[in-house]
């Protein structure tokens, strides 16, 4: 599931960033690296035409009309969007289609809007919650641990590997999830890349403010 980079012998990449996406070695260490690595959402206007799609599925006409873009070019971005698997055809609203050849499309993944938002957010702050009461709780253990690595020696400080550790732990909660099955597995798509995508509507104040 996990691609790991080859031994420093070869040459190669060795070094894990703070994400994987920033690397050019085919490395994946989170479920959205594809994504980024593959520069399936480069574009600024594929991310217009997602916006466009979340709440109702659209023709590529209706896309051109809401976002001022000729019918040819939100054509060729669709093409992309449907080859990277980020949208998907889906049947006609009851209205129905007007021809033969009108497509619907919509996004393939899940897209959080804010309403639905409020019914995970107690849940998600009760987690939230306990996270960050365990990752304070090991505070002095870490610092500990720091003091025994060669990091201080190097000119390294604890408080700037804070989030390297928060995000190690997070990583390693989500490997064990995975393993155990409460986390489902990475599906591989069309051009054999595994990736799991998402999005999420901001609070309506957010969306208003923009505007």
């Amino acid at each position: 599931m996990i691609d790991r980079p080859s031994s420093p012998r070869d040459g190669a990449r060795v070094l894990r960033f703070a994400c994987a996406c920033a690397s050019a070695a085919a490395v994946a260490e989170d479920p959205w690296v594809a994504i980024s690595q593959q520069h399936k959402l480069n574009n600024g206007t594929k991310e217009l035409i997602l916006n466009a799609l979340y709440r109702q599925p659209r023709t590529t006409a209706q896309l051109a009309q809401v976002l001022g873009l000729s019918a040819p070019a939100v054509h060729r971005h669709v093409a992309e969007l449907l080859a990277s698997e980020l949208i998907r055809e889906v049947a006609a609203p009851e209205d129905g289609r007007r021809s033969a050849l009108e497509r619907y499309y919509r996004p393939t993944f899940p897209v959080v809007v804010a309403a639905d938002r409020l019914a995970f957010q107690p849940i998600l702050e009760e987690l939230a919650r306990a996270f960050a009461e365990a990752f304070r709780a090991e505070q002095q253990p870490l610092q500990e641990a720091f003091s025994r690595t060669g990091l201080p020696a190097r000119g390294d400080n604890f408080e700037a590997l804070l989030h390297y550790l928060y995000t190690a732990a997070a990583r390693l909660a989500r490997e064990r999830l995975e393993t155990e099955g409460a986390l489902p597995p990475w599906p591989e798509h069309g051009d054999g890349s595994r990736w799991l995508w998402w999005a999420e509507e901001p609070p309506e104040t957010e969306v208003e403010s923009l505007s």
